[in-house]
């Protein structure tokens, strides 16, 4: 997996490539943690994203929760059909704020 990020005054944007399992999720779990406490919204992009595991999805969601304790919001855009059947079979969904 490998992550990039763009961030401008009130946005970070992250882009995530390859697979998010349970040996990668660790990184962007830690990766994550200073730029949820930048207070930003958060744009997921999956465009590159080929698999995602269920700890995959537990970083999105804690991710998610942290962001919305702080008052921003965390979007997930470019999903894949693969990922997106992950999301669908999971109910993330209805979790996540999911834009095709």
């Amino acid at each position: 997996m490998t992550i990039a990020k763009n961030e401008t005054n009130d946005l970070i944007t992250i882009l995530i490539s390859g697979r998010l399992d349970k040996v990668s999720s660790p990184q962007l779990l830690e990766e994550m943690k200073p730029e949820v406490e930048k207070g930003k919204d958060i744009v997921f992009d999956l465009k590159d994203l080929t698999y995602i595991s269920s700890a995959g999805l537990r970083v999105l969601l804690s991710t998610t929760r942290d962001v919305k304790e702080k008052g921003k919001k965390t979007t997930i855009i470019n999903v894949n059909s693969d990922v997106m059947d992950i999301f669908n079979i999971t109910g993330f969904t209805y979790m996540l704020d999911i834009k095709q």
